[in-house]
């Protein structure tokens, strides 16, 4: 039987889970652990080649900066999916990307919303802080539980 997209990233966050154990961090899917992972992505940024350096020193290759994207991507995804609701499928936009489909709900109606954990990983790990997971995952909890219909404030959007 083939694997599940489900099944290939909880095999991912296993890696990851590992893989940062051998770093010295515990990840064990709480909502803190995010900020852990935040914290591996910063050191995974930190020693990317920029500038002089790059003529001097290889870096990760591309290939290998897509695979810890969807390591690490795969942990972020499967720590929201455990306290935020979700499931992995192949994107609608692309049959290529990961997506993560979450579910908000206004006036009682579920409205499914496709992230990409994965490319969110990706983007921090280049971009940097910018890009952070942990505020990431904050701005979305704070999304998907707000109903318009019931809150005095405006909702942020996905």
């Amino acid at each position: 039987m083939k694997p599940t997209v489900a099944d290939m990233m909880k095999a991912y966050a296993e890696d990851a889970v590992e893989l940062a154990e051998k770093l010295g961090v515990k990840l064990d899917y709480s909502e803190d652990s995010i900020m852990s992972l935040e914290g591996i992505l910063q050191r995974y940024h930190e020693e990317l080649p920029r500038g002089v350096r790059r003529m001097f020193s290889r870096g990760p290759s591309e290939q290998e900066k897509i695979q810890m994207s969807k390591a690490w991507g795969g942990y972020l995804g499967e720590t929201m999916i455990r306290h935020l609701g979700g499931e992995w499928q192949r994107s609608s936009v692309s049959e290529d990307t990961i997506a993560l489909v979450v579910s908000k709900v206004i006036d009682g109606e579920e409205y499914p919303h496709e992230i990409y954990p994965p490319s969110k990983v990706y983007r921090r790990i280049i971009n940097g802080p910018e890009d952070n997971v942990w505020h990431y995952y904050l701005v979305l909890k704070e999304d998907l539980s707000c109903d318009p219909a019931q809150s005095a404030e405006p909702c942020q959007e996905l």
